[in-house]
């Protein structure tokens, strides 16, 4: 039972991580400079959708895994402070995807009037993006560290 709990920590992490760096670097950038940018906001406007679900599904793996060692084993060493960063990560998606996403979108479709709002609900997307990924990373060299 712990290799297919490590297997799916792994999966889990690694799906998420690459999700995040594959739009962030990739994806949104390549879109931005191939099309115009109103229809390169409505391209990325609807991938949002999906890239926060993969963040919400595998923070929800990574919960129960830690969920499953400590049922299965103790609730001692990282699995208390491990549930709680992906329980944490799983509500920054659900919060990024349910609220601030809808609310970016509005300001969007307001125009330049309500310009002033996009851009600070923008920054607060990203820095939510950036907070989930370097907390990924960190758990991942965590992971290394252990000896898996």
């Amino acid at each position: 039972m712990g290799s297919l709990l490590n297997f799916l920590e792994l999966v889990a992490l690694v799906t998420w991580l690459g999700a995040i760096l594959f739009f962030s670097s990739v994806a949104a950038p390549t879109i931005f400079r191939a099309l115009e940018p109103a229809e390169a906001g409505k391209a990325v406007r609807a991938m949002f959708p999906r890239y926060y679900l993969i963040g919400i599904a595998c923070g929800l793996v990574l919960t129960a895994v830690q969920i499953g060692r400590g049922l299965l084993w103790y609730w001692g060493g990282m699995i208390r402070p491990a549930l709680a960063l992906f329980a944490l990560l799983t509500l920054v998606n659900l919060y990024a995807r349910q609220v601030l996403m809808p609310a970016i979108n509005r300001a969007r479709e307001a125009g330049p009037s309500d310009k002033v709002r996009f851009d600070r609900l923008h920054r607060r997307s990203v820095a939510l993006n950036i907070v989930v990924l370097l907390a990924g990373l960190l758990y991942l060299v965590w992971m290394a560290a252990r000896g898996y």
